[in-house]
């Protein structure tokens, strides 16, 4: 399968069920609320807000795909008409346990780029004004393996892949997309990785897991104010069974591949 779609055939996939972010008959707040009380209570907005939202954590794991998953659910649940995408080029997503956490698969678009080739497909994604929500996992768990290359068919010569963006030009290429669609895009960090710039987004998150609590940290907000304090939340409040999400290898359906 070709490493992306074209937005024509993404559109055509998704069918008649599609409903355009940009629909104006679907009046969505500024921030979408979670329908997770304690977590809500701790953002600033009292809900996720629109644009890119990152959600940080030790090794990309720790807390981000449940929070990530929150989101999924609480977006579909807001009106049935809604798509969420999840770009996960590790094929970490496991379809069973997003199920039990409240998700609805069916309007659920996977995409699993090689990860050379993510930015370019993210932003044909948020470009398609077809989800409310995209999710996108920016670096690799440990022990997922990276594929660093799409493949070609046999007896086709290789495509010359233009040379991918930096993390921040990609970030502000999606807050363009997000900012006029009105939607969310959500981006799964390792918050041990070193940056050499700040990325340009309306919220982002510091998280970590313990047992039983979700640890947050507001470490940027839309007005550039940072708290220092972490806010434990406890995970047993959590709508559906998102608590007992974990990341294993499996995926759902692939529009984009190898």
């Amino acid at each position: 399968m070709a490493a992306a779609v074209a937005l024509e055939e993404l559109r055509a996939r998704l069918g008649t069920r599609l409903v355009p972010a940009s629909d104006p008959l679907a009046s969505a707040p500024r921030a979408l609320s979670l329908g997770w009380p304690e977590l809500d209570a701790a953002l600033p907005e009292g809900g996720i807000p629109r644009g890119i939202v990152e959600l940080a954590s030790p090794h990309a794991l720790g807390g981000s795909t449940t929070v990530a998953l929150a989101v999924v659910r609480a977006a579909q649940a807001k009106d049935l008409r809604t798509w969420c995408a999840w770009l996960d080029p590790e094929g970490t997503l496991y379809g069973p346990g997003m199920a039990m956490a409240g998700v609805d698969l069916t309007r659920l678009l996977v995409v699993r780029p090689p990860r050379a080739e993510l930015g370019r497909i993210a932003v044909k994604v948020a470009a398609a004004h077809a989800c409310d929500v995209i999710v996108i996992d920016m670096d690799p768990v440990p022990g997922a393996e990276v594929s660093a290359k799409g493949q070609a068919g046999q007896g086709t010569a290789r495509p010359r892949r233009k040379r991918a963006w930096p993390a921040d030009v990609l970030v502000r290429k999606l807050a363009l997309y997000a900012e006029d669609a009105g939607v969310s895009i959500l981006l799964l960090t390792d918050s041990l990785a070193p940056r050499a710039v700040p990325w340009p987004v309306a919220l982002r998150l510091e998280l970590s897991r313990g047992p039983d609590t979700l640890a947050l940290r507001v470490a940027k907000d839309r007005r550039g104010k940072s708290g220092l304090a972490k806010t434990s939340i406890p995970l047993s409040t959590c709508p559906g069974s998102l608590g007992g999400y974990t990341q294993t290898a499996g995926s759902l359906r692939l529009i984009a591949g190898e």
